[in-house]
């Protein structure tokens, strides 16, 4: 069973250890990659600057010097890609399998270009105005790429292209799963991150250039060299030298991690193993230490995850069947996520769940999951039952109505009746399942936070059937008699879903709640009224109807008569507190 973090730890005090369960791995790279990309935007729209004056640039230098160079910055930014550094080495460890998308790959690479075209840069500023108080201005940086070593210039400008990939991949993937990204800004993040690096290679270029004849005019050259505060000609030598041993260091840390993972893989042979059984799908055996999702693509069985395994998502969640009580409940990270979508008990995160034992899984949403989608998947997308209410509604007599018009103008009415109609279903925290010709379905309660159902559902017929009045006064010069409906209403429990295939697929609900308020609506012709409710959903609705509405009906498909209220308006309802003081 999984340790708790006092038992990992009994060394910290109580207040420590609970703080330090708080902090996840992962939230400590998302927030030192945030520094560092921070730093890397303001880095570049320096760079960028050259385009409009050398002084502008060395005064900006000069306040992220400020910014940077002091000792909270110091701290701040080098923790930082320390932390992402050793984190990023860790999770390359961790994987057990390298199948990943081209984008995750394309940020594997770019974080591995960075030190090899960046290090000599590093040390050649940052590094050498710390161990050998150089002066590093902007000046100084420009001679060194564009005049002494101009072979730099394409490592320079390679690195921080590799910088600024990596960045906005990670940006990319951290941010893709969450609704508002996708939807509103996006397309101006996509046209800002290729807009700034080009210019800021452009600005670079500009600045570099314009540097280039000042090499040769020996006053400029003097006073150059009078800010550097060159100690020693041989600086520079000793400056080539860290650069080589901390490209050594770097690629050492690199074969450390690839023969750690080749250790560990050759572990797993004398590891105990489990067997994971997919519900839909195969039957597969490997060594515990992985996490379930991990353990799907070694396997090659298809597995949702739009965040790739970070615990973000919970497009990867599983449903357990019949679990082991002796199974490690979910730590405080995957427990948030899990309550975002209000999930059982028995559902699990499969990329933070690590099997100990044998298992039979159900994987709870479709494999082939996009992650333009991800973010329109709700709780009752993999399939829930809920009691929610159900809405009917249909146009009497509209077939005959149309048979006189043009096809335009059956369009055109309709489209005014659903306009009118949805709105109203809307308002009242409603959704439209889908319309039927001159009629639609209309769903009350999925939401967790739609109130009342009955009570949302009944005040929706009540503005739908105003709103209907109100579309027969402006069309009363276009119709031969006024438009009329019927609708029916009835509470109780239903299966939701995303049902349905490609374009087509999307929310409903089925069971005999659906069939019943089905059937209401069509006895509103029988019973000669608008609105043909149940008494179960006037009854959740805390109202009251008058005794003459009360009607006892066979329903068609149910062996049982059903009591219903037959109304014309939801005037005749009353509140039961105020009918009860009354």
């Amino acid at each position: 069973m999984k340790k708790t973090i006092e038992q990992t730890f009994p060394w910290l005090p109580g207040n420590l250890s609970v703080w330090f369960g708080e902090i996840r791995l992962a939230q400590m790279r998302v927030v030192s990659g945030i520094i560092l990309f921070v730093y890397l935007t303001l880095h570049l729209g320096n760079h960028a600057l050259g385009l409009v004056s050398d002084e502008i640039m060395h005064t900006t230098a000069g306040l992220m010097k400020g910014l940077f160079r002091n000792w909270l910055g110091t701290i701040v930014l080098y923790l930082a890609l320390a932390i992402h550094t050793l984190l990023s080495f860790w999770r390359i460890f961790q994987r057990r399998t390298i199948k990943l998308t081209f984008k995750e790959w394309a940020q594997l690479v770019s974080a591995l270009a960075i030190p090899y075209f960046l290090i000599s840069h590093v040390i050649g500023t940052r590094y050498a105005s710390f161990a050998y108080d150089l002066n590093d201005t902007y000046d100084y940086v420009l001679l060194s790429v564009f005049v002494f070593s101009p072979e730099y210039a394409y490592y320079n400008a390679l690195g921080l292209i590799a910088a600024w990939l990596h960045g906005c991949l990670g940006m990319h993937l951290w941010l893709r799963s969450k609704k508002w990204y996708a939807s509103r800004i996006r397309p101006f993040l996509l046209a800002a991150a290729t807009l700034l690096p080009t210019l800021a290679l452009t600005g670079y270029l500009a600045a570099g250039q314009r540097i280039a004849p000042k090499a040769r005019d020996g006053e400029f050259m003097g006073a150059f060299y009078a800010k550097l505060n060159l100690m020693d000609d041989a600086v520079f030598g000793w400056l080539a030298v860290d650069v080589d041993r901390t490209e050594l260091f770097f690629l050492i840390l690199i074969g450390a991690v690839l023969l750690a993972r080749l250790g560990r893989s050759a572990l797993q042979f004398r590891t105990k193993t489990v067997t994971i059984d997919y519900v839909d799908g195969p039957s597969v055996k490997l060594p515990i230490g992985a996490s379930l999702l991990e353990m799907s693509k070694i396997s090659g069985v298809p597995h949702a995850n739009v965040c790739g395994g970070k615990g973000r998502c919970s497009t990867c969640r599983v449903r357990l069947i019949n679990p082991s009580p002796d199974i490690a409940p979910a730590d405080e990270a995957e427990k948030k996520v899990l309550q975002r979508v209000r999930a059982t008990d028995d559902v699990r995160l499969a990329c933070q769940f690590h099997p100990q034992s044998d298992l039979n899984v159900l994987r709870l949403l479709p494999s082939e999951i996009d992650r333009a989608s991800s973010s329109d998947y709700e709780p009752w997308s993999s399939g829930r039952e809920k009691e929610i209410t159900v809405m009917f509604a249909d146009l009497r007599d509209f077939t005959r109505t149309s048979e006189s018009r043009l096809p335009f103008d059956v369009v055109y009415l309709i489209n005014q009746f659903s306009k009118a109609m949805g709105e109203a279903v809307e308002r009242h925290e409603g959704r439209i399942d889908k319309f039927l010709g001159d009629g639609f379905m209309a769903l009350f309660g999925v939401d967790e936070t739609s109130g009342n159902s009955a009570a949302n559902a009944l005040k929706a017929a009540g503005e739908m059937i105003d709103a209907l009045e109100k579309l027969n006064e402006e069309l009363i010069g276009d119709l031969n008699e006024p438009l009329r409906m019927g609708v029916g209403i009835h509470t109780g429990s239903v299966i939701l879903g995303n049902m349905g295939y490609g374009d087509a697929r999307g929310l409903t609900a089925l069971g005999d709640t659906v069939n019943t308020a089905s059937r209401l609506e069509s006895s509103t012709k029988e019973q000669k009224c608008v609105l043909c409710v149940s008494t179960v959903t006037v009854t959740k609705a805390q109202m009251i109807a008058p005794d003459d509405t009360k009607k006892r009906i066979a329903v068609r498909g149910k062996k049982e008569k059903l009591d219903i209220h037959a109304l014309m308006n939801i005037d005749h309802l009353e509140p039961i507190k105020e009918k009860a003081t009354a």
